[in-house]
């Protein structure tokens, strides 16, 4: 842990549910006085201002995030994965740290080229299908993992403090390269909100939805989620999520197949399914 003061304030890019939430519990642990909010969206920079989610806000664009970053200690970059690398060149030469709370890790490193030292990726494994300041928890992170992904050029000490605020929210910090994140998220988080959207996409043109029960409302739940972020990471991460669809695929047919012909093995391979989802809500001995 860095042996530093309390700092300051805390530029947020970005206001919504997982931005949001950090400048809550980053206030309520002392790790900042002050948040001062950016969004591109007017209407949620001013929601985020009556929650209380920011201290004050700043308007306009790329230009107006330089300025902001010279008058606070650390960025907080909660943008669309396409828009993190503008706004991490913005604010790294005026700032002490930056990092990012994206779902997609090596697009942002190559569209930087050049990461600045004091950026730090990451990725809070935490959120839901709600967006908006609203939103927001200062609970959010507490038990849960967050994916810190530095390279080559990250200075240590970065990666350290940026490490400190998110273990002193409680959340469990995991390092790794920004290539195995993707791989790893690919399977776990944005290939089940693909086949969520798709689902949905079907079940949509196909007939009205009032009558659906719990189990509907549990498979898609996922689709309800920001549109515009998750076309970003389905695309930023198109090529690690193409392998595992490949499979999905594969899988879907041939289930299909197996019900139809009436086949001996589909209820050994349904149970053996209905096994391995149990185990992820088994704790580990």
């Amino acid at each position: 842990m860095p042996n530093t003061p309390p700092l300051r304030s805390l530029l947020l890019i970005g206001t919504g549910l997982v931005g949001g939430s950090f400048a809550l519990a980053a206030k309520a642990a002392g790790l900042f006085a002050r948040v001062v909010g950016m969004d591109r969206n007017p209407e949620s920079l001013r929601q985020a201002a009556a929650l209380g989610v920011v201290d004050g806000v700043v308007e306009g664009e790329v230009g107006a995030a330089a300025v902001a970053a010279s008058k606070c200690d650390a960025a907080c970059v909660a943008v669309p994965v396409g828009d993190i690398a503008g706004c991490v060149r913005a604010v790294a030469p005026h700032i002490g740290v930056v990092f990012d709370v994206g779902s997609v890790k090596q697009a942002v490193v190559n569209a930087l080229g050049d990461p600045p030292a004091n950026y730090v990726p990451c990725h809070p494994i935490a959120g839901s299908e709600r967006a908006g300041p609203a939103a927001a928890r200062a609970d959010l992170f507490r038990g849960r993992a967050v994916s810190l992904t530095p390279v080559a050029a990250t200075a240590k000490s970065a990666t350290a403090t940026v490490r400190h605020y998110w273990e002193q929210l409680g959340a469990e910090v995991v390092v790794e390269s920004p290539t195995a994140h993707d791989e790893r998220l690919a399977l776990l988080s944005h290939l089940p909100h693909l086949v969520a959207f798709a689902f949905m996409e079907v079940a949509g043109r196909n007939g009205s939805l009032a009558g659906a029960g719990a189990g509907f409302r549990d498979f898609s739940r996922i689709a309800a989620a920001d549109a515009r972020v998750w076309a970003d990471i389905l695309h930023g991460n198109a090529a690690g999520v193409r392998p595992y669809l490949d499979d999905l695929i594969d899988a879907l047919q041939s289930l299909a197949a197996a019900a139809e012909a009436g086949d001996a093995t589909l209820r050994e391979r349904l149970a053996a399914a209905a096994e391995a989802r149990r185990t992820v809500d088994t704790p580990a001995p």
